[in-house]
């Protein structure tokens, strides 16, 4: 493989997610405009992270999302 292609192909890979380090895991989210919730992410798509929140379950969009800090 001639060198152009190896930094092509380096390139073009994704960067690696890390949501699964944060499954069934107890979090405090701070968001944009709503101040910060505390629950355990229940679930996690493309888009959306599912916390559950006071017994309840909650969507949360990721775009909205300016951290998530587990609790300890």
């Amino acid at each position: 493989m001639r060198q152009a292609e190896k930094e092509k192909r380096i390139n073009n890979e994704k960067p690696e997610d890390l949501d699964s380090e944060l499954l069934n895991k107890e979090v405090e989210i701070a968001l944009q405009t709503y101040g910060s919730l505390r629950g355990k992410i229940a679930g996690i798509s493309r888009y959306w992270i599912k916390l559950e929140f006071s017994g309840k379950y909650i969507y949360i969009n990721k775009p909205f999302i300016v951290f998530i800090r587990p609790i300890q």
